[in-house]
């Protein structure tokens, strides 16, 4: 959104360590874009994204981590993708708990948010990226991943 392009641009202003000559642009764009027509194929070094694949749903969230997958630069060029996301706790008993009630907390209040995405499995199906780390939080509710593009 534009106000969040506002902050931004007042946060790298108020950065103190900022080399001389660096550009920063700010674009406003959101993961259902086509950012490979934006900014073309192997672009960026990092591509980071917080806990917004639950609200694209299974397929949208697919589809956003093939647009990740295209921009950011291969593996062994340095690129990178950071993720945290929410995801389906490995505890049978959580993982039950979230299976029955993701689909009401995302129409009650819950922005659309479906919290029971196996997270991995979608990095995995979406082809040519490899985890590199993953880390759980909170008995698997919240995961972590540094993913690389091979």
């Amino acid at each position: 959104s534009g106000g969040m392009l506002d902050e931004a641009r007042i946060k790298v202003e108020g950065l103190k360590h900022v080399p001389p000559g660096v550009k920063v642009d700010f674009v406003k764009a959101d993961a259902t874009s086509d950012l490979v027509e934006m900014f073309g194929k192997d672009s960026f070094d990092t591509v980071v994204d917080t806990f917004s694949l639950c609200v694209m749903g299974n397929e949208g969230a697919k589809n956003c981590l093939k647009q990740m997958r295209e921009v950011v630069k291969k593996g062994e060029d340095g690129g990178r993708i950071l993720l945290i996301e929410n995801s389906r706790s490995s505890s049978p008993l959580l993982g039950w708990y979230q299976d029955v009630t993701a689909e009401t907390a995302a129409k009650a209040g819950g922005k659309g948010c479906l919290y029971n995405q196996d997270v991995t499995s979608m990095i995995r199906s979406t082809g040519r990226l490899h985890i590199e780390s993953e880390v759980a939080f909170s008995a698997g509710l919240f995961r972590s991943f540094i993913v690389r593009k091979v």
